[in-house]
């Protein structure tokens, strides 16, 4: 398990990588989001522990949020990623992640996201997306 401020710069890192994709802070906080719910698929455990709140654009962690917000909807800079995480199993999800989901738009994922239970049932009560909800999704959804 990693904190998700170490997961998100080296999504930052990988961005900056050979097979270069654009990195905005709405597109870091669905990546995210995607990559707790394939750990709890391929790792049966959560990334980070930490978990989301449901807002408009999708789910958005607030830590996440403050740390990039200076960005708005430009680039986040290569200055702000770390060139690995201390846990394999964690960099290997964050990298499956990001090779699948990388070279899509940040709208793209809002889209995908923003039609899954967990998002549309926490902003239907406005509660918030916990890490058990985004397990029970995914391991139901996407295992056999």
């Amino acid at each position: 398990m990693v904190d998700i401020l170490e997961a998100a710069r080296y999504l930052v890192y990988l961005s900056y990588q050979e097979d270069r994709h654009s990195l905005t802070p709405v597109k870091l906080q669905k990546i995210l989001y995607l990559s707790q719910g394939w750990s709890f698929v391929w790792d049966s455990k959560a990334l980070f522990p930490e978990d989301f709140c449901a807002w408009e654009y999708g789910p958005a962690n607030e830590k996440v949020y403050e740390t990039f917000k200076k960005y708005g909807r430009s680039e986040i800079s290569a200055a702000e990623g770390i060139s690995g995480v201390a846990d394999k199993d964690a960099r290997d999800t964050l990298e499956a992640v990001w090779n699948e989901y990388g070279k899509r738009t940040a709208y793209d994922l809002v889209d995908l996201i923003c039609s899954q239970t967990p998002w549309k049932n926490a902003r239907a009560d406005n509660i918030r997306i916990t890490n058990a909800c985004i397990c029970t999704y995914f391991r139901s959804t996407f295992l056999s």
